[in-house]
């Protein structure tokens, strides 16, 4: 143990410090008098040299930097005001598509097999065999003769209510061609595309007819089947797309969102309109996907 004099380089004071068997190296000592701290270096038990240590203090800059973004509050607020429109648009669209699904679902559950107060509607009837169009033929509805007028290629117009039909196509050389069906209540002469040629399986109707002798079945149209035995289907997923436009308004889940929206489009309702809705809003969906917690709130 070593005791090494040294002079404070600010206020000239005697001061002591004692080496702990070291012999060299820089060393810290607080003046006795003026409390500076000073830096020492000794070498071979010598002091080689003394400075005044001060500590200086930062100066943090307080301007804000040139390309520093600003908060835009108002901006914010833009955004949020945007995606609760589209959140309120999109579980909307599901719903509508839903609800829209449901009423199809009650109707078709309690449709009766004639609508006799309605007025009759234009129906297209399509015959044609596998090579050409068959211009001439004869249409039965319900085993009577309904009359029917020729437009060309194949397209025969008759007018019936909405409701239940068993149809048969004769036509010479050609097999009976009976088609059981279901026209859906509708504006009279629905179209969508081409007002001359009307909407397959809603009013427009298709038969093919083979060569031979006998009788042929064809398939029956879709709302027909869905009277059978989809309006409890139809019902279901009418109930779930329900749900998932809650889940959607709440921004509860993404997924079970997107199962909501799929299956209002399942729902049918309308036939077209409800699928059409429910597809935009799962297109959409993705433009609110990060506004979801990804789990039910508790």
């Amino acid at each position: 143990m070593t005791t090494i004099s040294f002079v404070c380089p600010k206020c000239e004071t005697k001061n002591k410090i004692t080496l702990m068997g070291e012999t060299q190296g820089n060393f810290e000592k607080k003046c006795r008098k003026c409390k500076a701290m000073i830096e020492i270096d000794i070498d071979d038990n010598k002091v080689i040299n003394t400075n005044t240590k001060e500590n200086i203090e930062k100066k943090h800059s307080k301007k804000v930097p040139t390309d520093y973004k600003k908060y835009n509050f108002q901006e914010k607020k833009q955004k949020k005001t945007e995606n609760q429109f589209w959140v309120k648009t999109i579980s909307f669209m599901i719903l509508t598509a839903s609800v829209m699904g449901l009423m199809t679902g009650i109707s078709l559950y309690y449709a009766p097999d004639e609508f006799s107060d309605s007025e009759e509607i234009k129906i297209y009837i399509i015959i044609e065999n596998k090579t050409d169009y068959i211009d001439y033929a004869k249409i039965v509805v319900d085993e009577k003769n309904v009359n029917q007028t020729y437009s060309g290629n194949g397209t025969y117009i008759i007018y019936l209510k909405p409701g239940k039909y068993n149809i048969k196509i004769n036509a010479e050389e050609h097999k009976t061609s009976i088609m059981n069906l279901y026209i859906p209540p509708q504006e009279p002469d629905l179209s969508l595309i081409d007002y001359s040629a009307g909407l397959e399986g809603v009013n427009r109707f298709t038969f093919l007819l083979e060569k031979g002798d006998g009788s042929i079945s064809q398939e029956e149209n879709t709302y027909l089947k869905m009277l059978n035995w989809c309006p409890p289907l139809i019902l279901l997923f009418s109930l779930i797309g329900i749900w998932g436009s809650w889940v959607t308004y709440t921004l509860q889940s993404y997924k079970n969102a997107q199962i909501g929206a799929f299956f209002s489009i399942m729902a049918m309702g309308f036939l077209i309109i409800g699928p059409l809705l429910g597809i935009i809003a799962l297109i959409l969906l993705p433009k609110i996907k990060k506004n979801f917690t990804g789990h039910f709130k508790k």
